[in-house]
């Protein structure tokens, strides 16, 4: 523990300089100025009213996709926490608003006074560097997983799983979710973050196009091969090339493929390859295992994809490339699950489909919620969250493009009608035996990880260096990184 406690300062210092990495900074909504605060309105502070002290009866009712809910199971709220008041950040965009409806309904149901307190991505980052390190307030914070990960690395958190064994509800489900979300926010002590949110690289393509006969029998007369979603990395390149005018002046769209290559996005291009291609990014000691043949490989197969979209590329993020999808432009784009609501609208609404990253090893992400190890109102914290990630408690946050963090409310969904081409989607990405991580959260050094690795990959992509050099490079820089915090291999 004195390592940890000892690492702690480099670990806030190293989030201060951070940026956000993965499906959080690639949000679909602008974030709020990084000096502008925002305590929401739900908050008893903003509003001015005081705290609900008695259990309110029909906040624990709800309905969501015609299910009837029940938001206080086993009655463990019944307004015994007046007087008391939490403190929790999170982030502008997806987050905010679902967040406060469960904090409206939990006062009413607990008695608490719940402040919310919304920031931008980078301010956020640095927000709760401060409060793990004790110099800002915060009980409770949603965030990316493996940030999470790495705060609890030196002891920042609190451990969920004896909170939850000293004042958890006996209904609360442990075993509904994603075992990849829950195995990320989880370590030999127990777990140190519940599961919020999932984010993943999936794929986005013109479902009406492959559908459409004269395109099939045109496809199959030059190809020899049906046209079907592309699975394995060749599917992709083949079935890219057809729908691109540079190579084929038929096609119907203008270009093949499109992901993301603005800066800290165009790593994932390859990291969603290197599974397919027998690799994977890191050891359990942090060793570099990408810098292998299968790296080589992975980086070279997607500079050669760059062929099949449009010249300025690196140019293109997250909403970039869904205007692009949306515009009928492109016939097949992989960009973060959250998009499909940008995507599947206007023109292209109900001609899009969905699958797993052709390769079968998407790149996937996720937020999640933690305890301050610092709070003293651990108890009303881990309500909270119990409150907010049970199996009902979920489905009242969830919207069309915010996958829930549990299996079973996925399957809820699919049931109800929604969407099953969607959430099979993101159920079979979940379940690929090889998946990648798209934050490169170093132990006490935050995203400078996921910086080196796209500072590279844009070069290689360039045509600067080789992939073979680009690769080397990365593992070099990440390992003098490591020693600097007296980590060594």
């Amino acid at each position: 523990m004195k390592k940890k406690t000892l690492l702690a300062t480099l670990t806030a210092a190293a989030m201060l300089a951070g940026l956000l990495t993965g499906c959080g900074s690639q949000q679909p909504e602008t974030p709020a100025p990084q000096e502008s605060t925002i305590q929401t309105e739900g908050s008893s502070e903003a509003s001015g009213e005081p705290a609900v002290s008695v259990q309110d009866s029909d906040a624990a009712k709800a309905e969501a996709f015609g299910y009837e809910l029940n938001l206080n199971p086993g009655g463990s709220l019944n307004g015994q926490y007046a007087g008391q008041t939490l403190t929790v950040f999170c982030c502008t965009g997806e987050f905010s608003e679902p967040l406060q409806e469960s904090i409206d309904a939990f006062q009413k149901l607990s008695g608490a006074t719940v402040n919310l307190y919304i920031y931008s991505f980078d301010e956020l980052n640095s927000k709760i560097a401060l409060a793990l390190a004790g110099d800002e307030e915060m009980d409770i914070t949603c965030f990316v997983s493996a940030y999470m990960d790495t705060f609890n690395s030196v002891g920042q958190l609190a451990n969920l799983t004896e909170l939850s064994g000293q004042y958890g509800s006996p209904d609360y489900n442990w075993n509904g979710f994603s075992k990849a979300l829950l195995e990320r926010t989880s370590d030999s002590d127990g777990v140190f973050a519940v599961p919020y949110q999932v984010c993943e690289m999936m794929g986005f393509y013109r479902k009406d196009l492959i559908e459409d006969p004269a395109i099939q029998a045109d496809y199959k007369e030059k190809t020899g091969k049906d046209l079907t979603v592309p699975e394995t990395t060749d599917d992709l390149k083949e079935i890219a090339a057809y729908f691109s005018k540079s190579e084929n002046p038929d096609s119907p769209t203008t270009y093949g493929f499109l992901s993301q290559g603005v800066t800290n996005a165009a790593m994932w291009s390859w990291m969603s390859r290197l599974g397919s291609f027998g690799g994977t990014m890191f050891g359990d000691d942090w060793t570099a295992e990408f810098n292998s043949q299968a790296g080589i490989d992975a980086m070279n197969y997607n500079k050669s994809l760059l062929s099949y979209g449009p010249a300025n590329w690196n140019e293109y993020g997250f909403d970039e490339v869904n205007a692009m999808m949306a515009s009928g432009e492109v016939f097949m784009c992989e960009n973060w699950s959250s998009a499909y609501p940008s995507i599947n609208a206007g023109d292209m609404a109900g001609k899009i489909g969905c699958c797993v990253t052709p390769g079968n090893s998407p790149v996937i992400s996720g937020w999640s919620l933690g305890i301050n190890a610092l709070s003293e109102k651990q108890e009303l914290a881990w309500k909270f969250i119990e409150f907010a990630t049970s199996e009902d408690g979920e489905m009242t946050r969830i919207d069309n493009g915010v996958a829930p963090a549990r299996d079973i409310n996925i399957q809820r969904l699919m049931d109800a009608g929604e969407d099953v081409g969607y959430y099979t989607a993101i159920t079979d990405s979940l379940g690929c035996d090889k998946t990648c991580w798209g934050d490169i959260c170093l132990p006490y050094l935050g995203s400078q990880g996921s910086s080196i690795i796209d500072t590279y990959t844009q070069s290689m992509y360039k045509g600067s260096i080789s992939a073979e050099d680009a690769l080397n490079n990365m593992e070099s820089e990440i390992d003098t990184a490591l020693k600097s915090v007296g980590i060594n291999h």
